[in-house]
């Protein structure tokens, strides 16, 4: 993974949009570049873009999603994209955040996180999608970005002190190695899963049952004296078939012929019961003649009384119309009135608010003015924030170590330790310098008195050897001594006195010599081992002392930047221990001027509004008074009281009301009139037709028109009738010719001596009985060849069965046996072994790197832990010891050495080619600060790009291609891009 491009808007201190491009020169070919700038400019920020884009978090937020404070003051929006390369491709992901309507002070929207491909194609637009794909394309979680490529305030150790399984899932996603759990897994699984089936094949070997061959034999031997008894059933019941048929047809002709009496009998009773319809029916059919003339003279007789009503309710509506309409008159007078009496009192409600509004905006400015210097927390507040939290850090780190370091002092010279600085921020930088000067000069002079006590402790301790070595030799020559005679020279030594020439070497002596020699000896690994643990101390403090200035510098340059941001606050440096005192304080302070401002800003807002709603109301008020002057006059026959009851409406709606009865009356009084002039007519038309048609009926049975109109059947009724008659006629045609061809069939069967009665009845039982018993014959010879197929079935299946078995038995021993090398339930078993080998694979890399770094240490496996790192102090006889026994500038060097090698090996599945550092090497001395920059460099062979944020100035001496953080006014800082002398 490769990052190309880093785009921001308006995050923190950076706003306005800035753009990183790592493929523009001279970024391009520089390989390692610094980030720089003064505390709080915003160097860390750019690291915040790259997790926000990629992964919607912050760094120096730890896990939090989305924070709310990265945007910067005043701003309505911010955004941060990054343009990567991964194997797949180049891509873009974008995160942005809004304010409701852009504005400033809109409340915070949810943010938006989208990623592009190389055209332009969105792949993703919910942020759950955006989390998936970027975890799918670079194969890193937000952690362990952290860990592996985006170190930032020290992460390094991180990875160098996880503990075995925090390391063994990072190196899984790295490595690619993650098909090792699940071929764990995956073999555990199946070997189960084998076992089960077999079992269960085996359980249901038990459940196929197959038949005996007595049995089967038995069986075979019953459905062929079966089929012999079937077919002799059938022949008879064949032979009996065609009497039997005969007997269901004269059984069938006599029952036609009971039935067609009985209906014949049945209908000529009905027809008597409709003796008096059928002479309805038959006046009816009188009545045809005229049916066209009645027909005509019952629609108009309709149309004149439907013509009467419909005048009547015409000039009923007509006076319910008028009566509406003045009722709408007044009341839209009334609600005229009262609108213009209400629009008043809100224009005066209005300018009184307009009033309160501008005291309320004032008060809020004059206490603005006052507090003037508090504006610039507005943009600042972040920074004062930060740069608070990072003198505090700093002071506790540099009183931790001011006081290792005097206590270490304090043990080898206590007198010399007393005259060491007490108060660091009131002392110098050369002062402290010239203090440590000092202290181990006077080591160092103490050291060499060590030394000297050492050499003369290891000379005495020679010469008490010397001296017993001599009195062993005599005590050897005792032999001799009696030899020896007075005043004659020794042949050993010359002596001419001898005494003891005559006795041995008193023991006394020898011992006294011999315990001489063993406190000479003891002083002299006293002094030895006095001298060593003062020179190791010594050594430590002259290692520890470039880290203590840096850490001493680090935070005078934090006081003085504090210092200058406080300044224009009138406020001071908080003393050690009340730094969060001073933060609340300085919240608070921001807070207040925020909420003032704010009632300011909503007071004038208030007061234009309310001046405008006045305005308003008196233009309405006018308009009003304009309306009731044209309304028309009251009438004096309307009941005002009954009227108002239950409140008026609103003048448009009155007015609307008015102006829906006034159509309305005048369309009812058209309407009136026409139906008048609509029932007139009809009347003469129906008088017209009565005269010739009363004249035409005298001529016929009926004499009288109204009894012809009562003769005439309506059509439904007329239809009933016409239906009964027809029916009537019809059903006694059909008995009839029911009745005479039963009676001809009944003949021809008797003549073929068809069996009737007692006969009839046995011949059936007996057909019956055949019937019953060939049914059961053939349902037992059907059971029986079901029994013969099953049983066919099962000797077939359990055959496979058994061949299937044997086969699952032999492929169950090959997982069995996998499952005992690599399986386990979580997939932990084949993961380790996996990954203990690619920590081998990450120690040789991290090793080749650690020894351009250092040649004291080499990073190892621990023989306990397959998953655990120790360091092998090459200097001290390649001893072992737990990583967390190493120094600051140690720990950084080691975890910048895995860190490269994570590197190194990643490139299969995660090849990582960009890594930036935030901080870290101010542990360093010079000679190791050099080396590590040399090592970064040299990655450059290796098309990777290192980014180093750091406050050490030789750093930033030594990288001459750097990302220049600017602080401006206002809180507001810029990116520059810088190589040597030039700018970008």
């Amino acid at each position: 993974m490769k990052i190309l491009r880093i785009r921001l808007k308006n995050l923190n201190s950076l706003k306005g949009e800035h753009c990183v491009d790592l493929t523009a020169e001279p970024l391009a070919s520089a390989g390692l570049f610094a980030i720089t700038g003064p505390t709080g400019a915003g160097k860390t920020t750019l690291l915040d873009a790259v997790t926000l884009a990629l992964y919607g978090k912050a760094a120096r937020y730890g896990s939090e999603s989305n924070p709310e404070h990265v945007m910067s003051r005043h701003c309505g929006e911010c955004s941060a994209e990054v343009e990567f390369e991964v194997p797949a491709g180049v891509f873009r992901s974008v995160w942005e955040r809004r304010r409701a309507r852009g504005k400033a002070d809109g409340a915070l929207q949810q943010p938006k996180r989208y990623i592009y491909d190389t055209a332009g194609t969105a792949l993703t637009q919910q942020i759950r999608e955006a989390e998936e794909k970027i975890e799918e394309l670079l194969g890193l979680n937000y952690d362990r970005f952290l860990r592996s490529v985006l170190l930032a305030q020290g992460e390094f150790a991180r990875f160098l002190k996880a503990n075995a399984n925090e390391r063994a899932e990072l190196l899984e996603s790295l490595t690619g190695t993650e098909i090792y759990s699940r071929l764990g897994a995956r073999a555990h699984e199946e070997a189960n899963r084998r076992e089960n089936d077999l079992r269960g094949k085996e359980a249901g070997m038990g459940q196929i049952q197959i038949l005996p061959e007595e049995d089967r034999m038995a069986m075979v031997q019953s459905i062929e004296q079966g089929d012999r008894e079937y077919q002799t059933l059938g022949k008879e019941m064949e032979e009996g078939a065609g009497m039997l048929q005969k007997i269901g047809h004269l059984e069938e002709a006599r029952r036609k012929e009971r039935k067609a009496t009985e209906d014949k009998v049945l209908i000529e009773t009905e027809r008597k019961a409709a003796t008096a319809d059928l002479e309805r029916l038959r006046c009816h059919r009188l009545t045809v003649p005229f049916s066209d003339a009645l027909v005509r003279f019952d629609t108009i007789e309709a149309t004149a009384k439907l013509a009467t009503t419909r005048r009547e309710g015409a000039e009923k509506k007509h006076e319910t119309a008028k009566q509406a309409l003045l009722k709408a008159n007044w009341i839209l007078r009334a609600a005229v009135t009262a609108a213009l009496e209400t629009e008043r009192k809100k224009a005066e409600l209005a300018a009184a608010i307009a009033l309160k509004e501008t005291k309320a905006a004032n008060e809020a400015g004059a206490w603005l003015d006052e507090h003037q210097p508090d504006a610039r927390l507005a943009d600042q507040l972040g920074d004062l924030v930060a740069a608070i939290g990072e003198l505090k850090s700093s002071r506790t780190s540099l009183a931790r170590e001011w006081s290792d370091w005097t206590a270490v002092a304090s043990q080898i010279l206590t007198t010399a330790a007393q005259a060491l600085p007490v108060n660091l921020e009131a002392t110098k930088d050369l002062e402290l310098e010239a203090a440590l000067d000092e202290f181990l000069g006077q080591a160092g002079k103490r050291k060499k008195t060590l030394e000297a006590e050492v050499e003369d402790a290891k000379q005495q301790q020679a010469l008490r050897k010397d001296h017993l070595e001599k009195a062993k030799l005599i005590a050897k020559l005792e032999a001799h001594r009696h030899n020896l005679k007075q005043d004659e020279p020794c042949p050993l030594c010359g002596a001419l006195d001898h005494p003891y020439a005559e006795s041995a070497v008193p023991n006394a002596e020898m011992t006294t010599l011999e315990s001489e020699v063993k406190k000479a000896g003891d002083k002299h690994q006293d002094c030895l081992a006095a001298t060593r643990t003062f020179s190791e101390k010594v050594q430590d403090l002259t290692t520890d002392r470039g880290n203590l200035l840096t850490s001493f510098r680090v935070c005078h340059e934090q006081l003085k930047a504090l210092a200058a941001l406080l300044k224009p606050l009138a406020e001071q440096v908080p003393s050690p221990g009340s730094e969060n005192a001073l933060r609340t304080q300085i919240q608070e302070r921001g807070r207040l001027f925020s909420l003032h401002l704010k009632t300011q800003n909503d007071a004038s807002q208030r007061k234009v509004e309310a001046e405008r709603e006045a305005a308003t109301r008196k233009e309405e008020a006018a308009k009003l008074e304009h309306k009731v002057r044209t309304l028309k006059p009251l009438s004096a026959d309307i009941d005002v009281e009954s009227l108002a009851v239950g409140g008026l409406p609103s003048v448009s709606v009155a007015d609307g009301t008015y102006s829906s009865y006034e159509r309305q009356e005048g369309i009812t009084g058209n309407e009136a009139l026409g139906r008048i002039k609509d029932e007139k007519s009809a009347l003469d038309d129906l008088g017209k037709l009565r005269g010739p048609l009363e004249i035409s009926v005298t001529a016929t049975e009926f004499k009288k028109l109204e009894t012809l109109r009562q003769a005439r059947l309506a059509a439904d009724a007329a239809g009933k009738l016409e239906a009964l008659d027809t029916g009537l006629k019809n059903r006694t045609t059909a008995a009839t010719a029911l009745l005479n061809q039963a009676c001809e069939d009944i003949m021809k069967l008797i003549g073929q001596q068809v069996l009737e009665a007692e006969a009839a009845e046995s011949f059936k039982a007996r057909q019956n009985q055949l019937r019953r018993d060939g049914e059961k014959s053939l349902s037992e010879l059907t059971t029986r060849r079901n029994q013969i197929k099953r049983d066919d079935e099962n000797r077939k299946l359990r055959h496979e069965k058994e061949k299937e078995l044997e086969e699952d038995r032999g492929s169950l021993v090959v997982w069995k046996r996998l499952r005992e090398l690599i399986g386990s339930q979580d997939g932990s078993k084949f993961r380790r072994y996996a990954q203990a080998i690619s920590l081998d694979i990450l120690m040789r890399h991290a090793n080749r790197h650690l020894a351009k770094l250092s040649d004291r240490y080499r990073i190892c496996r621990d023989e306990v832990e397959a998953l655990n790192l120790q360091i092998e102090d090459l200097h001290q006889a390649g001893v072992r010891r737990p990583m967390a026994s190493l120094s600051g500038g140690e720990s950084f060097l080691a975890s910048l050495a895995l860190a490269l090698g994570l590197s190194d090996i990643a490139g299969r599945t995660v090849r990582i080619d960009s890594l930036f550092i935030d901080e870290g090497f101010g542990s360093l001395d010079p000679e190791t600060l050099e080396v590590a920059i040399a090592a970064l460099e040299s990655l450059r062979q290796d098309h990777k790009t290192v980014g180093i944020i750091s406050h050490v100035g030789l750093l930033k001496e030594r990288i001459s291609t750097q990302i220049v953080v600017d602080k401006l006014a206002g809180g507001v800082s810029r990116i520059r891009v810088v190589s040597g002398d030039a700018s970008l």
